[in-house]
């Protein structure tokens, strides 16, 4: 039963999303596979380049998406495409992690700007990324809907749980003990999910339990979340209970309801 169970759900067509988010502060695109696998292109902008520079063709034969300058955030294999560019390169590793761990296909490009500081950079990267997976989940049937993750690194453990809700609310508590990690804000790891969580529409929430590391209690953060993400999302195959229903007693989810 098992076999056939794998076989109907590899059969389910593949949730993605392409997007741009262009203001007079961020220049932001987002590819997203929630399900792996190849990309879609990048929508066409005159902010970014339109395709894969003759140099990485041969090393990326099969990336719709162009690939950033830095490769620290870039991890091509059979199953998953991620490659990230934000301009923060903490916030690159973090969003590497949590893509990774989520079994996602993402691609990120922004220009923000950062002269200024990286507040308005991180909060639109983190809508952009919500946004596009809040049109990739689609009309939230036959999920699994509720997801719990939990994640250590090193001495540092942390939890997330997360309901595909389509109710926007999070509680986000890293117990982070410096401003900065990288040249990025602790604060704005914290705004980052709750904005993801706003433009997902997802219930959230999020503890470091411990850890006196902060890089290890953001990472370890990040990966619970992934965890607890990638068990949401998955599909009851055909037949199996649940399959093409909305997982919730009222039948609908929503901010209007309390499924």
């Amino acid at each position: 039963m098992g076999s056939v169970e794998r076989k109907e759900t590899s059969q389910m067509s593949r949730r993605t999303h392409s997007l741009s988010r262009i203001t007079n502060e961020t220049k932001i695109q987002v590819s997203l596979s929630i399900d792996g696998g190849c990309l879609p292109a990048y929508e066409q902008s005159e902010n970014f380049p339109a395709l894969v520079p003759d140099s990485q063709k041969e090393t990326y034969p099969d990336v719709l998406v162009p690939m950033p300058k830095s490769h620290h955030a870039t991890q091509i294999t059979a199953t998953q495409q991620i490659a990230i560019s934000t301009g923060i390169g903490f916030l690159d590793h973090m969003l590497h992690a949590f893509a990774k761990h989520a079994g996602w296909s993402l691609a990120i490009r922004a220009a923000g700007d950062l002269i200024i500081d990286d507040h308005h950079t991180a909060e639109d990267v983190f809508l952009a990324v919500g946004t596009a997976f809040n049109v990739a989940l689609g009309k939230r049937t036959s999920l699994v809907r509720f997801g719990r993750g939990d994640a250590p690194l090193d001495e540092a453990l942390s939890w997330a749980v997360i309901d595909l809700s389509n109710r926007p609310y999070s509680v986000i508590d890293f117990g982070f003990t410096r401003e900065k990690i990288g040249d990025l804000s602790t604060e704005m790891l914290t705004h980052g999910l709750e904005s993801f969580a706003q433009a997902a529409s997802v219930t959230l929430h999020i503890k470091c339990v411990y850890g006196h590391n902060n890089h290890h209690r953001a990472e370890s953060a990040f990966k619970a979340l992934a965890v607890a993400c990638r068990q949401a999302c998955e599909r009851r195959a055909e037949g199996a209970i649940g399959s093409g229903d909305v997982t919730s007693t009222k039948g609908v989810l929503g901010s209007s309801v309390n499924g």
